[in-house]
């Protein structure tokens, strides 16, 4: 049987992924010393000296994912929450006798722009951590 190029990028492939046996770790270097073509796409991929193993994965990268997905959970809590709030608090009111009475609006109309630009900032929050989840495509 002759070992042809797809033949061997199939091996490549292998030999890249560090699945590969001894014996086909030996031919994929052996043909790579024999043919220059072979061996410059062996370095073009990014391969290690040979034998070497690739690097794994850090040990706690599903501890760091959890870690970091229920603190942008958090922050997409904690900003809505606070959008909402802040959008509504100053149009809090109460009934009385005399009619209807706004709390913040009626009696301090100067918060209403503080609480407000603080609604402002927290919608924009919301809206850059929504931004950056369709990015991440979840």
């Amino acid at each position: 049987m002759k070992l042809t190029d797809e033949v061997m990028n199939d091996l490549l492939t292998l030999y890249l992924a560090g699945e590969a046996s001894a014996d086909t770790n030996a031919l994929v270097e052996s043909h790579a010393r024999q043919s220059p073509a072979f061996a410059a796409k062996v370095a073009a991929a990014g391969a290690l000296p040979m034998g070497m193993p690739q690097d794994a994965p850090p040990n706690d990268l599903e501890l760091r994912t959890l870690t970091d997905t229920r603190r942008f959970i958090f922050l997409r809590t904690l900003f809505l929450a606070g959008a909402i709030l802040f959008t509504l608090m100053p149009l809090v009111f109460s009934f009385d006798e005399r009619g209807i009475e706004f709390l913040v609006l009626g009696r301090h109309p100067e918060l209403m722009w503080s609480f407000w630009a603080v609604a402002a900032a927290a919608w924009t929050a919301c809206y850059v951590v929504q931004r950056q989840v369709r990015a991440v495509g979840l």
